[in-house]
């Protein structure tokens, strides 16, 4: 079962609709974002990085947020540096790469299906309720695929219930 949207789904989106989703996004932490890079800008070419946020930051003193990448290290990097952390006991590794922080602004959110439940909940779509419709594990010739309706019988139906979801919230945005 697809849980998140992917980022050819958010780079077909309109510009209004891209600020109406950022308007709904609040960053939170361990959620998927997409950053957008720019590494040509003669022809005009950009680099999508999905990432996990590890962390928000708030400026004092401005209104943007900066979204700061969850990264592991894998073991081979404690394996190659074993003294460093022998030596010391409260080593903390604080360690500042290229593409690490971004900008809110330069970031889309990825939703899953809980996020964008919640958000359907609270836009137009959802005021009066809504439903959702998952087939059966065995689906027979003729049943329906993933169905998502409001009360004014609006509905989109996928073969995923996220891409259901989604069809749904591009459809207020």
């Amino acid at each position: 079962m697809k849980q998140f949207i992917t980022p050819d789904q958010l780079l077909a989106l309109s510009t209004t609709q891209k600020a109406n989703l950022m308007d709904l996004w609040l960053p939170q932490v361990n959620t998927l974002a997409m950053a957008r890079i720019c590494k040509d800008v003669i022809h005009d070419e950009y680099d999508n990085i999905v990432f996990v946020i590890g962390e928000v930051l708030v400026t004092e003193g401005r209104s943007n947020l900066v979204l700061r990448r969850y990264r592991l290290l894998d073991e081979s990097f404690f394996d190659e540096n074993k003294e460093l952390f022998e030596n010391e006991g409260d080593f903390e590794l604080e360690y500042s790469e290229p593409e690490q922080y971004f900008s809110k602004e330069d970031c889309m959110p990825l939703p899953g299906i809980g996020q964008m439940i919640e958000w359907l909940r609270h836009l137009k779509y959802g005021h009066d309720g809504f439903n959702i419709s998952i087939p059966a594990v065995r689906k027979l010739p003729g049943d329906r695929d993933c169905v998502v309706m409001n009360s004014d019988e609006l509905e989109f139906e996928e073969e995923e219930l996220c891409d259901a979801l989604w069809n749904a919230l591009v459809e207020c945005l």
